[in-house]
C-alpha cells in the first residue's frame, strides 16, 4: 500500500505529502529520490525525499508543480493512493562537517537543496545559501532554509525578490572574504557549470545535482545520458548526483545547459531549440 496519509501546501507551487509505503523501510540517504507512479502504465516522477520514519512506514516527500506531471501528482489528496513508490535511487550527497559550506539552489533544485542543507546543518557546518530564480515565485522555502542556514542570498533575474544579478556574481562575492571548503548547487547544467569554473579556480571540492524542468521528459532511468568524464557513471542512469569537476560540458550544455533562458519545442522525449 502506497498511501498519502497527509498534505499540506507550502505555497501555491509547492505541495509535502507524509505517504504511508514499505519503501520507508530502505536505507534512504540524504540526496536519494523516490520514483511515484500515480496509475499503471504511467511516468514516475522522481521527487525528493525530506525524512523517512521506518518505524511507522512513512516517507515524506515534496513536490513542486512545475509541469503536467508533478501537477496532477500535486493534485491528490490525504487518502489517495499511488500505483507504485520505487527507490531510493541516485547517489547519496556527501554530509560530514566540511567547515563552512556553500550551498546554491536554482528553480526546482531549491526543493532538492532542503534535505541536504538540515544535513550539512545538523553535522556542524556553516553554511551560506543561494536562492536563485527568474522571479520572486521562484524562490521557495525561504523560511525553512534560513533556519538552517548561517547567511542566506537570494538573487533573482528580474530583481524582484533579493538581489538582481547572477550565480556567478554571487559566488565571486562570498567566495573572495570567506574559505569556502566545500559547494554544493543544485541547478541547470548552465548553473552547475558556473559553479565548477569557480569551483575549480579555487580547488574546492564541488558536488551537484542536476534538476531539469521537464519532469516527464528525465525520469531518471536512461531517457537522458551524459556522460561524466574519467568514470563509469552516466547522470540519469546512475542519478542526478556527481562531482562537478568531471562532467562532459560540452555534451551536458548542449542537452540540458538553456532550459530556463531559452523556449523549446518538445518531440517525443528530446528537445528541439526553436529560439536564440
Amino acid at each position: 500500500m502506497n498511501k498519502i496519509i497527509a498534505k499540506k501546501n507550502i505555497s501555491e507551487n509547492l505541495v509535502k505529502f507524509e505517504i504511508r509505503t514499505v519503501i520507508a523501510l530502505n536505507d534512504i540517504k540524504t540526496g536519494q529520490y523516490v520514483l511515484l507512479t500515480v496509475e499503471k502504465n504511467e511516468l514516475g516522477i522522481p521527487v525528493a525525499v525530506v525524512k523517512t520514519d521506518p518505524e511507522k512506514e512513512i516517507v515524506t516527500v515534496m513536490v513542486y508543480a512545475n509541469d503536467h506531471y508533478n501537477r496532477q501528482l500535486a493534485e491528490l489528496n490525504s487518502g489517495s493512493e499511488l500505483f507504485a513508490i520505487d527507490g531510493p535511487y541516485g547517489y547519496p550527497v556527501p554530509i560530514e562537517n566540511f567547515g563552512t559550506v556553500l550551498c546554491i539552489g536554482r528553480g526546482p533544485g531549491i526543493v532538492l537543496l532542503l534535505p541536504v542543507l538540515t544535513s550539512l546543518h545538523v553535522a556542524g557546518n556553516r553554511i551560506i545559501t543561494i536562492l536563485s530564480a527568474q522571479t520572486k515565485e521562484g524562490i521557495i522555502l525561504e523560511n525553512e532554509i534560513n533556519a538552517v542556514s548561517d547567511e542566506l542570498i537570494k538573487i533573482t533575474n528580474d530583481g524582484s525578490c533579493g538581489e538582481k544579478g547572477s550565480i556567478c556574481q554571487t559566488i565571486t562575492q562570498i567566495m573572495k572574504p570567506n574559505k569556502i571548503n566545500e559547494v554544493v548547487a543544485f541547478g541547470s547544467a548552465t548553473t552547475i557549470k558556473v559553479v565548477r569554473a569557480h569551483t575549480t579556480k579555487y580547488n574546492i571540492p564541488a558536488h551537484t545535482v542536476l534538476c531539469l524542468n521537464k519532469t516527464g521528459q528525465n525520469t531518471g532511468h536512461g531517457i537522458f545520458k551524459v556522460s561524466i568524464c574519467g568514470t563509469g557513471m552516466e547522470i540519469c542512469v546512475d542519478g542526478f548526483n556527481f562531482n562537478a569537476w568531471y562532467p562532459n560540458f560540452d555534451e551536458m550544455i548542449k542537452r540540458f545547459g538553456h532550459e530556463e533562458e531559452i523556449p523549446y519545442k518538445t518531440i517525443g522525449t528530446d528537445k528541439v531549440n526553436i529560439s536564440v
